[in-house]
């Protein structure tokens, strides 16, 4: 059985972990790493929008995640999507 991948946010907290979504603005620009756990922006905006989770990625994993970002349908890509429409909403109020 395949092993389930933790987000960054079930990861342990001192993991670095390395932001592979666009920039929002206000919150956080493409290839921040996290070295302690989110800041309190990064974390209200991935309560607000979950799929973000799944761009914070280990940073042993951004080889093989940035690769799984080329895939036109793949897990990566589709929060990458939505995280798009998220930070346009955002880039809007602000």
């Amino acid at each position: 059985m395949p092993e389930k991948k933790k987000t960054a946010s079930q990861s342990n907290k001192t993991e670095a972990v390395i932001y592979l979504g666009p920039e929002i603005p206000g919150t956080v620009s493409r290839g921040v790493v996290f070295n302690n756990g989110l800041t309190a922006r990064m974390e209200n905006a991935v309560k607000e929008l979950p799929a973000l989770a799944a761009l914070l990625v280990p940073v042993h994993d951004v080889v093989k995640a940035k690769k799984e970002l080329k895939e036109e349908v793949s897990a990566i890509r589709i929060c990458y999507r939505k995280a798009e429409e998220y930070a346009a909403q955002k880039g809007a109020k602000g």
